[in-house]
């Protein structure tokens, strides 16, 4: 089983504008709503793809009617704590003429010290039947540094994924995780250099790596496909060639389809080919429920992957 965390979920509203200008009046295309947030994402990629999971998180008691329908649309199996709050609403404008996406995020609730208690203890306890452990995102208000450095430490009776950036992501590495999943911005961010080529990518990896105890360093290069960094093997691959849509959730999708792999046993050359197919069908704009093992089964020739070490 896989367990995701959300600590800081979103209803996600997407709209569609074409030709959005700023300052402007627009006149809206498709809306659609979904529940969201990065571990919420990967629950309903790894859903879609037969693979056993469980989301925990916390979520507005306010909004919750209407959040709990959308849970239920995606067939997520949940374990979410209360908050006497909203839920909040992240609006996305997609602009298919000029392929741009638009993010407004709100920051989201604040929870209290009893509910963050509440949380370690669903960790605690899932970690013990799961194979991975995945922290996505950021984190809400009322979690300290200190507190998400223990819910990380809380999981190590399975393999912790990190998925985060910026403090999150620094804090995280202290825990030794398995796997962490930055995009190249993430990890340039990180290091706080830029990173040039390929070779900067590998050999920043490694260190990290060799500094923090990790085993995999899984870095998206966008179009450029992915590196799949361990001590011993590097292997990079190409991106599923499509009509780019949208971005949203494609990093998410990503690593669902690396952890499926993963949790099937399969080499880390195809578990890389079911990432890059399932990050691929993210960005086509393409139905969720298109993300089924057959259909993925029908892109991995078009995926190659090339053993750089």
């Amino acid at each position: 089983m896989i367990t995701t965390v959300t600590l800081n979920p979103a209803i996600d509203k997407t709209i569609t504008v074409e030709n959005f200008r700023l300052n402007s009046v627009n006149r809206t295309g498709n809306v659609y709503e979904d529940i969201g947030g990065k571990g919420i994402n990967v629950s309903k990629v790894l859903n879609l793809l037969g693979e056993r999971n469980v989301s925990l998180g916390f979520i507005g008691e306010r909004n919750y009617s209407f959040a709990q329908t959308l849970i239920k649309k995606q067939n997520i199996i949940s374990d979410f704590i209360l908050v006497d709050a909203y839920t909040r609403i992240n609006t996305k404008i997609i602009d298919p003429v000029n392929k741009t996406t638009t993010d407004i995020n709100e920051a989201g609730f604040s929870v209290q010290s009893i509910q963050v208690e509440q949380m370690k203890l669903l960790i605690k306890t899932y970690s013990k039947s799961s194979e991975f452990v995945v922290f996505s995102g950021s984190v809400c208000q009322g979690i300290s540094h200190d507190d998400f450095k223990e819910m990380l430490s809380l999981a190590q009776d399975s393999k912790l994924v990190l998925d985060a950036d910026r403090e999150i992501l620094k804090i995280g590495l202290t825990c030794s995780p398995y796997l962490i999943k930055p995009n190249i911005h993430e990890l340039e961010d990180l290091l706080g250099k830029k990173l040039n080529n390929t070779n900067d990518v590998i050999d920043s990896s490694k260190e990290l790596i060799e500094r923090y105890g990790i085993t995999f360093v899984l870095v998206s290069l966008g179009e450029e496909g992915s590196i799949l960094v361990s001590k011993n093997v590097v292997l990079k691959a190409n991106s599923l060639k499509v009509d780019v849509k949208s971005t949203v959730g494609a990093g998410d999708s990503m690593l669902a389809g690396f952890l499926y792999g993963l949790s099937k046993n399969m080499s880390l050359e195809d578990a890389l080919k079911y990432a890059s197919c399932c990050g691929g069908f993210a960005v086509s704009g393409e139905s969720l429920s298109e993300f089924r093992s057959k259909n993925i089964i029908d892109y991995l020739n078009n995926i190659s992957v090339e053993i750089l070490n």
